[in-house]
Order: structure tokens, then sequence, then C-alpha cells
């Protein structure tokens, strides 16, 4: 009785994933949600960054040592 038990819900879990895989396979994905994505993956604001001197801290986005940096949001 376990074993057909076992056997039944093996069956299951592939036949769900495979609905599952074939109907993601197949959703196109719209210009909005493209623009979501750009979005989320750029920044909130643009970041000025000032790097002055020589000294032990790590410059963003170069990579010098400085004395200090500054950020500007614009």
């Amino acid at each position: 009785m376990k074993k057909k038990m076992l056997c039944i819900s093996l069956f299951l879990v592939v036949v769900v994933s495979v609905c599952f895989r074939l109907n993601t396979r197949n959703m196109p994905l719209d210009s909005l949600m493209l623009e979501n994505i750009e979005a989320l993956a750029s920044g909130e604001w643009d970041v000025d960054i000032e790097c002055i001197g020589f000294g032990s801290v790590d410059c963003p986005g170069r990579f010098v040592k400085v004395y200090f940096y500054s950020e500007t949001y614009l």
C-alpha cells in the first residue's frame, strides 16, 4: 500500500511540474514588465562622486585609494 501511494504521489508531482513548466515557457514578457525590470536594475538617482587626495579609502567606481570621497545626488 505504501509503495502504491508513493508511486501515485511521485506521478502527481511529475505531472504538476511538467504542466507548470509548459505554462511558464509560453508566457512572453510584455513591454511594461521589461520597463519595470530595467527601472529596478538602474539606480534611483544619478550620483556624482568626487574623490579627493591619496589615502586608504576606496573610491567607488574607480580602482584607486583616496583620502575621502563625497557623493552628490542629482
